[in-house]
């Protein structure tokens, strides 16, 4: 009865993950009205513009709507090459999905964002993906912030019903099949691990599986919270006309066969109970880049889950949602802000004793937008600026996975299940370099759950074949070093010291 209990309480959990919405690139491209509030904020703080400090689904497509008071508005035309221009069609800055989420537009200098609209529908929740919640403006030079909220201008937008579909981790451009229910069987409860071990070191591949001792008893619905985040939608996310097969493989033959910046990480993270892969992976990111700046220094994830109002807290988040908060804040160290593996109250910091403190700029997804990235760009990225945030769709077996190069198995060659108990997550991680073993091509990477998993907490996976959708969505920001002269914070303009 304890354990039904149990899983009932992880199902709730769960299920809360992320934002219930899901719109696609072709809902968006067109002619949108955007409405500005007056400037709230200048220069580094907050400004959550009426939403929960750290944001939740129940709470987010309603918030900041009744102090939400435009001042301004005007057209822009979001195209389908991500230009943006304005009404008199003059190119005036770019765009890009943030997931499927929402979208942020940068025009003139000044960054709007804002997730896609939802509200309730019975017991579930639709998008409607003409409208937006309530956002955010920040002028990149001037500082200056506020709040803002878009409503397409150029006809409606048919609304998706959610949890009866679930995105697919590949961009939109990629098809996959449609699936019948991924949700989890609660009645299932537990699995006998080490059978599925023994399946799938039975079955040529090359990488080991190992029944680790702290799955011994967790229900896949535990497993499930732990790979990442949870995904609303399940089916195709396609634009017609392209495919996977148009995809072109990378040419990287002017590159090192192998390149490792292993010695700038510190050491794996174990995330604990808390779907913060997110938080996790972007902060190393930051971190390890500021190591090649000669800075020896570590930065707080548990800042972002407890003070990030982008993102979810421990219910899930986005790497690139974390960059622009850091972009936007002073970031906090982990001395100052230790990692707990739970959601607190955000706290605030006195930096009037420090002399140095650090942020992010540039933040971005490789390749220009969200889902243009490919392997390629994805090395140049990590062999020129530092590691880099992948992320990817965990196949039930990368739990297993103990050494080698993975990639995923057919579930039914080793599942002891008759049923789909697995269900579709999106997993950050940090990639900090490739190689290549036997002819085979692999990523070197970061996972966030202990040194007691895989290759000493790292794992290497298949490189230039997507494996698990990693090569679809890579991300990276700049770190940035401020130092105080006459009681100001001012940015170092400091050149990367990593010596090859």
């Amino acid at each position: 009865m304890n354990q039904l209990i149990l899983i009932s309480i992880l199902a709730i959990t769960l299920v809360q993950a992320d934002l219930p919405v899901h719109c696609l690139k072709h809902q968006i491209v067109g002619k949108w009205n955007m409405e500005v509030s007056d400037v709230q904020l200048k220069g580094i703080g907050s400004l959550p513009c009426g939403h929960h400090v750290p944001d939740t689904q129940h709470s987010s497509y309603k918030a900041g709507w009744e102090d939400f008071h435009p001042s301004n508005s005007f057209e822009l035309n979001l195209g389908n090459d991500y230009t943006v221009t304005d009404k008199d069609k003059r190119q005036s800055g770019s765009w890009t999905m943030v997931y499927d989420e929402g979208f942020e537009v940068e025009h003139n200098g000044i960054k709007y964002f804002a997730f896609s609209k939802y509200e309730p529908n019975g017991v579930d929740y639709k998008s409607l993906c003409g409208e937006t919640l309530i956002g955010w403006y920040n002028n990149q030079k001037s500082g200056e912030k506020g709040c803002y909220r878009a409503k397409k201008a150029d006809g409606n937008v048919d609304a998706t019903d959610s949890y009866k579909l679930i995105s697919v981790v590949q961009p939109e451009f990629i098809q996959k099949s449609t699936r019948h229910s991924d949700r989890v069987k609660l009645t299932k409860g537990f699995t006998n691990h080490k059978e599925a071990v023994d399946k799938l070191n039975s079955i040529p591949k090359l990488w080991k599986a190992k029944a680790y001792d702290n799955l011994e008893g967790k229900s896949l619905l535990e497993l499930n919270k732990m790979a990442g985040r949870r995904k609303h939608y399940q089916g195709k996310n396609k634009n017609r006309g392209t495919s996977f097969s148009q995809i072109k493989s990378s040419d990287v033959s002017d590159l090192p066969k192998s390149y490792s910046l292993e010695r700038y990480l510190d050491p794996p993270r174990q995330q604990k109970q808390c779907g913060s892969c997110y938080a996790i992976s972007t902060m190393e990111m930051l971190s390890a880049r500021l190591k090649m700046k000669g800075e020896k220094v570590t930065l707080s994830p548990q800042y972002s889950v407890d003070c990030n109002y982008y993102n979810q807290g421990c219910d899930g988040g986005y790497p690139f949602l974390v960059e622009k908060f850091a972009s936007e804040q002073y970031l906090v160290t982990e001395e100052q802000y230790p990692y707990k593996g739970d959601v607190g109250t955000c706290k605030k910091i006195d930096y009037s004793q420090s002399q140095k403190v650090y942020g992010a700029k540039n933040y971005k997804y490789i390749g220009g937008g969200y889902g243009l990235s490919n392997e390629r760009d994805i090395m140049l990225e990590l062999f020129n600026n530092g590691p880099v945030i992948m992320n990817f769709e965990p196949a039930q077996d990368f739990m297993y996975y103990q050494s080698g190069i993975y990639h995923s198995v057919a579930q039914h060659d080793w599942s002891n299940s008759d049923h789909p108990e697995w269900e579709k997550v999106d997993h950050s991680v940090l990639c900090y370099g490739w190689g290549e073993e036997n002819g085979v091509k692999f990523w070197l990477l970061q996972n966030s759950w202990g040194q007691q998993w895989g290759e000493n907490g790292n794992f290497r996976m298949k490189r230039g074949v997507d494996e698990s959708a990693i090569e679809s969505m890579a991300e990276a920001a700049e770190p940035i070093i401020y130092s105080k002269s006459s009681g100001e914070f001012i940015e170092l303009k400091q050149s990367n010291l990593r010596k090859q």
